[in-house]
């Protein structure tokens, strides 16, 4: 089997024209993917192949200037690309049959598949997918840190011999720092529902034709969130505490299996395009300590509430102008 570093770069599109864009296509459209860089590695990850293609956006056809500042990447030469349609078959064979991804954050993905979904293209081959950074957060022991990749090459000892936002320079230094990993040992831990990687799915996701929720709080009500499926035994859970809010849009709870324990259900939320709430939903295992932290941090929000929460106003009676009462 063989891993492949990806990285991407993306135009956007100035606020108007992505607003229009997103009407037309009744779907969120963030970005629109202009360069696919990738590495091949072999079983002992060394290099063994490379892919680099510039694309032709369909939509955000005026480069942004910040996107070309920071990748370099012209008016000119974008125009000249081929369509995603050539690229996604090109791609596709030179990836081959057998192979996993590797990326650098969770971003590039879910960004690949949003522009192929758009242009009707089959997207789950993309799916075979393990995030390096958090492979390497793990063999650092921070697990829940999201390091740069320079960061991770600096750690390393690896020289930045070639400019960065380059997504072929960048799929290269993933690939540097992949060599440096137990890239095995990692995606073993995340292919292991009951191990640290997250059992992750999106509800309400009206850009990809579900019905998104109106409100937050119906979003949070849905059986989706009280009774999530056990990653593990595949069973139904109970929901033990509401869901703290606790920065963003984020909230947590912890929910029970029978079989298998207490977990955490976090879930990150955020606005469709047209107005209504999808959320990312992720199962993780909680620890005695976590577990009794969360509830330590419940109790306090309950104290805090209390403590701002408006005395009642007094009752006065009402006075006569020579000081006695009415």
């Amino acid at each position: 089997m063989y891993y492949i570093t990806l990285d991407l770069e993306w135009n956007q599109a100035y606020a108007q024209k992505a607003i229009a864009v997103q009407k037309q296509l009744c779907c969120r459209l963030r970005g629109e993917v202009i360069q696919i860089g990738a590495v091949k590695l072999d079983e002992e990850l060394n290099p063994c192949g490379s892919y680099q293609i510039i694309v032709r956006p369909k939509y955000f056809k005026k480069m942004h200037r910040h996107v070309s500042v920071l990748t370099g990447i012209t008016q000119e030469q974008m125009d000249l690309g081929v369509s995603l349609p050539e690229a996604a078959e090109s791609f596709r064979k030179w990836c081959g049959e057998d192979f996993a991804f590797l990326t650098w954050g969770p971003d590039d993905i879910p960004m690949l598949e949003d522009n192929f979904r758009i242009h009707k293209l089959p997207y789950e081959w993309l799916r075979r997918t393990y995030d390096l950074q958090h492979i390497f957060g793990m063999e650092c022991g921070e697990p829940k840190k999201q390091r740069s990749l320079e960061y991770a090459m600096e750690y390393y000892g690896i020289p930045q011999t070639l400019p960065a936002h380059d997504a072929l320079n960048d799929a290269y230094f993933t690939a540097l720092v992949a060599a440096k990993i137990n890239v095995k040992e990692g995606v073993k831990k995340l292919s292991d529902p009951s191990a640290q990687n997250l059992s992750e799915w999106v509800i309400g996701d009206a850009d990809a034709g579900e019905d998104g929720y109106v409100t937050t709080a119906e979003l949070l009500a849905d059986e989706a969130v009280r009774t999530p499926l056990c990653p593990i035994c595949r069973e139904k859970m109970q929901q033990l505490t509401r869901a703290r809010h606790t920065k963003g849009q984020k909230y947590t709870s912890l929910v029970s299996c029978k079989q298998d324990g207490t977990m955490f259900l976090t879930l990150k939320l955020h606005k469709n395009f047209n107005e209504t709430w999808r959320a990312r939903a992720a199962l993780s295992p909680a620890t005695e300590e976590e577990i009794a932290a969360y509830k330590a941090a419940v109790q306090q929000d309950l104290k805090n509430r209390k403590a701002y929460r408006r005395p009642r106003r007094r009752q006065y009676k009402k006075t006569s102008g020579d000081g006695g009462t009415d």
